[in-house]
């Protein structure tokens, strides 16, 4: 069964306290809590020590440079916060019933493993690391590099739920595409089956959609704020080394270009997460069209007694759309991405321009 995945998930995401230690761990003991928040006081103390590691640095930006910087640090501060605080404490049965909703539908058969998805994706982030601490050492030394172990615990809190929101969304496709696929079925057998068989179906189906539905509110729910520090950290951290490209010709140079390369590598794993999210979510809203468009289709097809069935699935799929939003601030869609790339060259003319003063 594919949510086999979500059990591997939750076993590495227990370990730095990410996530429940199991799809049944409803009420978690108190060893469990006292972990949870033994984590998140010492990330406030890595988090403390990388500020300072980092001060030295921050006090030859510029205005532009330090703002960015500094609004990118509290965005991590916060992401880790929320995890952390709000979806480990306040949002916990929230996993569980986003678990059941997702249960609730058979999927489509995928052409790769989500496993193999997750733990190539872990490998690759470990690789990344042992680079990233590699390239601290030699550039800083072993003992400022110690500072920054809140910030790689961060980079990796940002990683794994970039990389869970994308197999959650996987699986939420494979369920819609699969729903697609049962009225194309009904659609080529309509001739061979009766009205009550017919009526069934649909009734199935559409108690599918409602399942699907909740299941992305409760998403929503629980990820939407996690999409959108994902964003802006994107679109923040872009700024910068864009701006320290332009102004530093330093940084291609000796041990500071292993640094950079680095924290680009970082930088686009992010974005690699938010365009399969953004895509991810545009397709599953372009195969509930499909799901609408082949209602139609098949509603040409059926007797008077079926009609009123259909006319009500119709509606039932109408009224249950599925609508990805981050943090109910703006609807996820293939627009998305156009908006974010206008707020990034927005905020990249603003800093040319301060530049050029």
């Amino acid at each position: 069964m594919d949510l086999e995945v979500i059990d591997i998930i939750f076993t590495f995401g227990k370990f730095a306290a990410l996530t429940p230690s199991s799809t049944n761990n409803r009420n978690p003991h108190c060893l469990q809590k006292l972990y949870e928040i033994c984590v998140y006081l010492l990330y406030i103390v890595g988090f403390i020590a990388s500020a300072y590691a980092k001060s030295p640095v921050y006090q030859t930006l510029t205005s532009v440079q330090f703002v960015l910087a500094a609004l990118r640090d509290l965005n991590q501060f916060c992401f880790i916060f929320y995890i952390l605080i709000v979806m480990m404490r306040l949002k916990r049965s929230r996993w569980l019933r986003l678990i059941k909703s997702v249960a609730g539908v058979k999927s489509a058969p995928k052409k790769i493993p989500l496993k193999l998805i997750f733990v190539a994706s872990q490998l690759v982030y470990f690789s990344l690391t042992t680079f990233g601490v590699y390239t601290y050492i030699a550039d800083a030394g072993l003992t400022v590099a110690a500072f920054y172990i809140g910030e790689f615990y961060q980079h990796y809190a940002q990683f794994f739920y970039v990389v869970f929101i994308t197999i959650l969304l996987i699986l939420l496709l494979s369920r819609y595409e699969r729903l697609s696929e049962t009225l194309s079925q009904l659609i080529r057998a309509r001739s061979q089956l009766n009205s009550k068989q017919v009526v069934d179906i649909l009734q199935k189906i559409k108690n599918s959609v409602f399942t699907l539905k909740e299941g992305v509110e409760v998403f929503n729910d629980i990820f939407g704020w996690s999409i959108l520090f994902t964003i802006f950290y994107c679109v923040s951290g872009t700024l910068v080394y864009i701006d320290t490209v332009i102004k530093h010709n330093e940084i291609w140079q000796g041990r500071n270009a292993l640094v950079f390369y680095h924290d680009l590598c970082r930088i686009l794993i992010s974005w690699v997460g938010i365009l399969s999210t953004i895509f991810l979510c545009d397709s599953i809203l372009k195969k509930c069209d499909e799901i609408l468009a082949k209602a139609y289709r098949l509603e040409v097809k059926l007797t008077s007694y079926e009609i009123e069935e259909i006319q009500v699935f119709i509606d039932a799929v109408l009224h249950n759309r599925p609508e990805f939003r981050a943090a109910r601030f703006f609807s996820i869609d293939r627009s998305t991405l156009f908006s974010v790339l206008n707020s990034l060259t927005t905020f990249l003319l603003v800093m040319i321009q301060f530049k050029q003063m």
